[in-house]
């Protein structure tokens, strides 16, 4: 079910699209975009739709609310929201307007993206920086009625783009549970090759286990466990690579326990074991030659 009520001035823009075979293929499409000059009285109740939203508050403030969650996007804040649940958004009554962007999203990236932007479907407001997404909406309005291929193309770029903006953020606009995040998964990529205990970690951030675990997958899209585990297998393919160094010396010196563990865990993650990832890394230089 869809209940709003339009209130938004004149000179606001509501843009809509068929994506055609060639879209489905990218990993990002918009099929609605437009900016709202909403007015005081502006909203919008959903039950589902088959699409996530994206918001950036140019003036004013916008109300968001989901699953138990209420969050208020401020000017120059964007938001990501999954529309499968039910949600509503208004402009704050206690300012009177809400000038904003938005755009209706789908594609196959979005699944990575939603983890790290909606962690356990709460949403969140982010700060991003003014020009670079403002740019990115204009292109996509100014694109989003074309059918040509480089369009279509453009507005993928332009989507991946404001997306990876909310989710790399400059360090000064960092929250500090973020920056203590960060500072830990500095410490694993200077430590990786050693024993790293779950506890040193915690003790770093300052955390319980529980908060922690769900920030490090917020902030760096994996567990700490596996982002430990793809800089010792990243590592091992270097050596495999470059050196001749035997499978038992690379597993001791990209931190695993024995050859058992590290082949096991090299070959989940590379589709096959080290010594053929060597013998395929020989060939294809011999063919690069």
């Amino acid at each position: 079910m869809l209940t709003y009520n339009l209130d938004i001035e004149q000179g606001s823009l509501w843009l809509r699209t068929t994506p055609s075979e060639f879209a489905l293929k990218q990993p990002y499409i918009c099929t609605e975009a437009g900016i709202f000059y909403a007015r005081e009285n502006f909203n919008t109740s959903r039950d589902f739709k088959d699409s996530w939203l994206l918001f950036y508050t140019l003036e004013g403030c916008g109300i968001i609310r989901q699953n138990d969650v209420t969050v208020r996007v401020l000017p120059g804040q964007a938001l990501l929201m999954n529309c499968r649940s039910p949600q509503s958004y208004s402009t704050d009554p206690s300012v009177g307007k809400w000038h904003h962007y938005w755009a209706h999203i789908e594609g196959t990236g979005l699944s990575a993206m939603e983890s790290l932007l909606i962690p356990e479907r709460r949403i969140a407001a982010f700060p991003v920086s003014g020009n670079s997404i403002q740019n990115q909406f204009d292109i996509m309005l100014k694109n989003l009625e074309s059918a040509s291929a480089e369009t279509v193309l453009m507005i993928s770029l332009s989507i991946h783009q404001i997306l990876t903006d909310l989710t790399v953020r400059q360090p000064s606009l960092w929250s500090s549970n973020q920056k203590l995040i960060m500072k830990s998964a500095d410490y694993i990529h200077d430590h990786y090759c050693e024993p790293i205990e779950l506890n040193e970690l915690l003790s770093i951030a300052n955390m319980s286990k529980a908060y922690y675990m769900r920030l490090f997958r917020q902030y760096i899209g994996t567990t700490p466990y596996n982002y430990i585990l793809s800089l010792r297998i990243t590592k091992a393919k270097e050596y495999l690579e470059v050196t001749d160094k035997s499978v038992h010396e690379i597993a001791m010196e990209t931190g695993f326990s024995d050859d058992a563990s590290f082949s096991t865990r090299f070959s989940a993650m590379a589709g096959m074991s080290p010594l053929k990832y060597r013998k395929a890394a020989i060939t294809r230089n011999q063919t690069l030659r």
